[in-house]
């Protein structure tokens, strides 16, 4: 049966809790103000999601499998494992809601990324095992893994955790090797576990080795650099980036034109022996942007001040 991967939109965030509602994480705040927060948590940068859908089944069930994860402040992270308690997606939902948010800021981000590493929390990570066959979900789960690996490459990443509160995830998380069991609430039905790189040691071909692994950027690209060719990856034209993000097409190509030089200025052997010819413009976007394709870490937030000042 096949079954494909792509990133969750607004319209997606019900049904794909309603997968298992367990994670909604409405202990706090209630049904209805947990969703708007997770409808606030979309629109957040460092937000990752992923849909599975298979249309060997019926429309109201295309949807097989469901996963967010989203990047948290160090203090809150700290808080957590340091005093684990159940029902942490609750706690991230009423922070949320409260106007005190626990999500990692861009600043944070960047300061992370050149220091200690980011603190990964996985919100949810779950499938229709009811109705999928033992070989469809397992292709689920390796999709799923994959396509984590996928949004969170080229981050300096610290640790990773998750409470699974539904016994496939439980299953599946334990018999991962790479995560280690935190803390148990089994009259809450829970668990709490988590990954870093010390975990992930000493296991060859493990998918977290691929996350532990981090490269500092090259290019020293600046936001406005990053944006643009994030949009440009997805397959965005001129005209979508102008519309996107809300210039002028004349103005998208002096960015275009401000990015390469900042290239030419950091890298200059990436682009150097184009030819001078007519389109060499458009050679020069595709050398770019085949390497920050390959270099994800060219386009998360670095704090260079605090890297130099250290």
């Amino acid at each position: 049966m096949p079954i494909t991967w792509r990133p969750a939109t607004w319209n997606d965030i019900e049904p794909g809790l309603s997968i298992q509602p367990k994670y909604r994480g409405e202990a706090l705040v209630g049904v209805k103000a947990a969703l708007e927060a997770w409808k606030h948590l979309i629109r957040d940068r460092f937000f990752n999601s992923c849909v599975l859908e298979s249309s060997s089944f019926p429309r109201s069930h295309q949807m097989v499998g469901f996963g967010a994860s989203v990047l948290v402040s160090s203090e809150f992270a700290d808080a957590e494992l340091a005093n684990p308690r159940p029902d942490i997606n609750s706690r991230v939902m009423a922070s949320i809601q409260s106007g005190r948010s626990v999500l990692a800021t861009p600043h944070e981000v960047a300061r992370a990324n050149s220091g200690d590493g980011v603190n990964v929390l996985i919100l949810c990570g779950t499938s229709r095992h009811e109705i999928l066959s033992p070989p469809d979900l397992q292709e689920t789960q390796t999709l799923s893994v994959s396509g984590f690996v996928e949004v969170h490459a080229g981050y300096r990443i610290r640790r990773i955790f998750q409470e699974t509160a539904a016994e496939p995830e439980k299953g599946f998380v334990r018999r991962s090797m790479e995560f280690r069991l935190v803390a148990d609430f089994p009259e809450a039905g829970r668990e709490l576990f988590l990954m870093t790189r010390e975990s992930v040691q000493g296991l060859p071909g493990s998918l977290g080795n691929v996350l532990f692994r981090f490269r500092e950027p090259a290019l020293r690209l600046r936001e406005s650099d990053q944006q643009l060719l994030m949009a440009a990856l997805r397959g965005a034209t001129d005209q979508e980036l102008a519309s996107g993000l809300g210039f002028t097409l004349s103005a998208v190509k002096a960015r275009w034109r401000s990015t390469i030089a900042r290239v030419e200025e950091t890298m200059p052997d990436l682009v150097r022996d184009v030819e001078h010819r007519e389109g060499r413009g458009a050679q020069k976007r595709h050398r770019v942007l085949a390497y920050v394709r390959s270099h994800p870490e060219e386009l998360r937030p670095f704090d260079w001040t605090k890297k130099y000042l250290a």
